[in-house]
C-alpha cells in the first residue's frame, strides 16, 4: 500500500503526558504493575495511566481520574490521603483523596528544564556538566522515565528513573530539587529502585549497583553488591540489614548497610520483581514466573508459598500479616498467607 503522506508532512503526536488516561473494561483484570495500601483502600497502578481502587477488600474496584496516559511503574502512599505515582514521560501524579483523583506535578519535558536551570545556577564542582548532559539528553527527543517513587512522609520524597535521574521534595511535590550531584554515580547508570525504612535509605540500579544514602554527606555512597546485572528492587529490613534483588533469581543480603553481601538462594532461576516486610516481620518476594517466597528469619533464608492463581508478578503489598495484594500480568489478587 502506498502511503499518502508527503516528504515534509509533520505528523501530530499526542504525548500519552498531556492526555487523561481513557476508562478501561479490563479495570482489575489489565497489566498492572505495582500497588500500596491508602490506609484500608487498595490501590494499584498499570499500563496507559490506569489507576485503580477497592475500598471492600477487592470485591469491587473502580478507576480513578488520572490526567496522563502514560504507563505507571510506582506508587507510593506514606499515608491514607496522599500518594505519588511515577512512570513512563517523566510523570509524577499526586492524589490527596486515597487515590480517587490525581494531579499531574511534574512530567520528563518539566523535569528536564528544571534540571536545566538548577545546574546553571549550582556552584557544584559537576554542575556544567550535568547542565551539557541534560541538554545532550533533550536534543535526543523524548522523555526519560521515572522508574519508583518514595515518600517517607505526607512532603518528603524522592522519584528516580533513568541516567542518574533523581528528584527530591520537602513539600509534598510543590517543588522538585534535582540530586545528581549527590549520587556517587559517575557511569550515570539507571536508578530501578528507591526505599526506605527506620532511618536507613538505598537506590539500586544497573552493575550490580546499591547506593546508601549517608546523612553525614547528604549524598548516596556506593555500597555494591557481588552481583553485575540488573538489580530491581530492595527490601529495607531494618536500620542496618538490606536486601537487593534482581534477575534470574539474584538475592543478596547485607547486614552491615551495604559494606559486605552474601548471597541467598532462591531456588527460581526467574527474575525477582517485588518484595515487601510484612506488619509482623516477615519478608516476601514475588517473581516474574508467579512465585512468592516469605522469609521468618531476616531474610537469611526463603520458602515458597502457595498461592490460588499465579501469573507473572509484578508487585506486591501487604494487607495485614496474612493478607497480600498482588499485581502483575493479568490484573490484582489478594492471597492470603498461611
Amino acid at each position: 500500500m502506498i502511503s499518502s503522506i508527503q516528504p515534509g508532512t509533520a505528523l501530530a503526536f499526542d504525548n500519552p503526558i498531556n492526555i487523561a488516561a481513557s476508562p478501561s473494561k479490563l479495570g482489575a483484570n489489565s497489566a498492572l504493575l505495582a500497588s500500596a495500601m491508602a490506609g484500608s483502600r487498595i490501590v494499584a497502578v498499570g499500563s496507559r495511566g490506569i489507576i485503580i481502587y477497592s475500598d471492600d477488600v477487592g470485591a469491587t474496584w473502580k478507576q480513578a481520574s488520572v490526567p496522563a496516559g502514560s504507563d505507571l511503574v510506582s506508587v507510593s502512599f506514606p499515608s491514607a490521603k496522599k500518594g505519588w505515582a511515577v512512570g513512563h514521560g517523566g510523570v509524577v501524579l499526586h492524589s490527596v483523596d486515597g487515590g480517587s483523583t490525581w494531579v499531574k506535578q511534574l512530567d520528563g519535558i518539566q523535569a528536564a528544564d528544571l534540571t536545566v536551570r538548577y545546574y546553571q545556577a549550582s556552584t557544584a564542582p559537576d554542575a556544567a556538566a550535568l547542565v551539557e548532559r541534560e541538554k545532550s539528553l533533550q536534543a535526543g527527543g523524548g522523555t526519560q522515565p521515572l522508574l519508583d517513587v518514595y515518600f517517607e512522609s505526607d512532603t518528603t520524597g524522592f522519584v528516580v528513573g533513568t541516567f542518574n535521574r533523581i528528584f527530591r521534595t520537602e513539600d509534598g511535590g510543590k517543588t522538585w530539587t534535582p540530586w545528581m550531584e549527590r549520587t556517587d554515580n559517575p557511569g550515570e547508570l539507571h536508578f530501578y529502585s528507591i526505599r526506605g525504612r527506620a532511618g536507613a535509605l538505598y537506590l539500586t540500579g544497573e552493575q550490580g549497583a546499591v547506593w546508601r544514602f549517608d546523612k553525614a554527606s547528604q549524598r548516596f555512597i556506593a555500597a555494591p553488591t557481588p552481583y553485575k546485572g540488573t538489580l530491581f528492587g530492595l527490601v529495607v529490613i531494618d536500620s542496618d540489614a538490606v536486601l537487593a534483588f534482581g534477575m534470574r533469581g539474584s538475592l543478596y543480603r547485607s547486614s552491615d548497610q551495604g559494606r559486605n553481601w552474601e548471597k541467598v538462594p532462591l531456588g527460581t532461576p526467574a527474575g525477582i520483581t517485588g518484595g515487601t516486610v510484612l506488619p509482623g516481620g516477615g519478608i516476601l518476594l514475588t517473581t516474574q514466573a508467579g512465585g512468592v517466597n516469605i522469609s521468618r528469619d531476616g531474610g537469611k533464608h526463603f520458602q515458597p508459598v502457595k498461592t490460588s492463581r499465579p501469573m507473572a508478578y509484578f508487585g506486591l503489598a501487604p494487607m495485614d500479616d496474612k493478607k497480600i495484594v498482588l499485581v502483575g500480568a493479568e490484573g490484582v489478587r489478594l492471597e492470603s498467607i498461611q
